[in-house]
């Protein structure tokens, strides 16, 4: 099992949407991937179950398996994509108050994400220093932090390199993501380390996708991008 977090400090980068769609395209690849919705804003979470009834989203999610009330087996859903997420709504938020200082709900989770059977686990975080983000980049084999060229998101990704380091993790990759040609040029020059090889730029394809809730076109450009983006995951 391969642990992923999609993390960054700072919002509207993309984060959500490239957490979405590398799962599925790590999917189509004939992975078996859990999507793990660790952001009391739920994005994820609305993507793949829009359809669920609110009742049943609150009885069973990851704040149910964090406070020790459901097992993580019983939260997830299988979706017809041929992906399982683990879903959050907002009483995530709750956690910050309720479980910070109760070191064992972490360590209950880590084990029972570890005892699945997935080839990869990728989460999905808020975009501010939360319990919820320290847990998920506490698990990760690899933090990717989306980019885009604007002097307040590279100072989220210094400040992003900064936890991964507190939390005595390898430095995340920086994901260009969501950007024109020429953000592209400029996030490659700019000196910024650890950047991908791999990059999603803006797309009508993506966006419409993201807002409907389906899949990627295949043989399209932007899937190749995140095919790409997967395959250099995968290594």
């Amino acid at each position: 099992m391969k642990i992923i977090t999609i993390a960054s400090l700072k919002g509207g980068v993309g984060k959500t949407t490239l957490a979405i769609f590398l799962g599925l395209t790590l999917s189509k690849l004939k992975k078996k991937v859990l999507l793990i919705d660790a952001d009391p804003n739920n994005n994820l979470t609305d993507f793949f179950l829009r359809d669920e009834d609110t009742d049943t989203l609150e009885a069973k999610n990851i704040y149910s398996v964090l406070t020790g009330r459901s097992p993580v087996q019983d939260c997830i859903r299988s979706h017809e994509y041929g992906i399982n997420i683990l879903p959050a709504t907002p009483d995530l938020a709750k956690s910050q108050i309720e479980l910070v200082q109760d070191p064992s709900a972490m360590i209950r989770f880590s084990k029972g994400i570890k005892n699945l059977n997935y080839d990869y686990v990728i989460y999905d975080t808020p975009p501010s220093l939360t319990y919820e983000l320290y847990l998920a980049i506490h698990e990760a084999n690899v933090v990717l932090c989306p980019v885009a060229f604007s002097r307040w998101t590279f100072q989220g990704f210094d400040l992003l390199r900064y936890v991964c380091q507190r939390q005595e993790q390898s430095s995340p990759i920086a994901v260009p993501s969501m950007v024109s040609a020429k953000d592209l040029e400029r996030i490659q020059a700019s000196g910024m380390e650890n950047i991908s090889k791999s990059f999603i730029t803006k797309s009508s394809a993506l966006s419409q996708a993201a807002t409907l809730g389906k899949q990627l076109p295949d043989k399209s450009e932007i899937w190749d991008q995140f095919k790409a983006l997967a395959k250099e995951v995968i290594k």
